[in-house]
């Protein structure tokens, strides 16, 4: 089954992205609103809850299992971040995608 997730850190680079799921995606630009994007030097990226702000990001289309348990693999699922279902906005329409959230701010 073909996924979507919404990328606003790291995973924006798409040599990065390849690096981890060894292809490449189709994506649009897609804005995640209600949040911002805190980025501490030498840190990972997350999200704040934040309902005057919006995330720029992009949204990968037909992320299947494969590529998607190697982006859980890479944002160490479950420990450091928790994939979530959102919903984005993507040309002014509404898109339910996956999303990875910090579990906590990093220090």
């Amino acid at each position: 089954m073909q996924q979507r997730l919404f990328v606003y850190g790291t995973l924006l680079d798409e040599a990065q992205l390849r690096a981890v799921t060894g292809r490449c995606f189709d994506t649009r630009p897609a804005q995640l609103p209600g949040h911002r994007r805190v980025w501490p030097h030498g840190r990972y990226p997350h999200l704040v809850a934040d309902p005057s702000a919006t995330v720029d990001g992009l949204l990968l289309d037909d992320v299947d299992a494969r590529a998607l348990a190697a982006l859980d693999t890479y944002e160490d699922e479950g420990r450091l971040y928790v994939r979530e279902q959102t919903v984005v906005s993507c040309g002014g329409q509404p898109v339910p995608c996956w999303v990875y959230r910090a579990r906590r701010a990093p220090a």
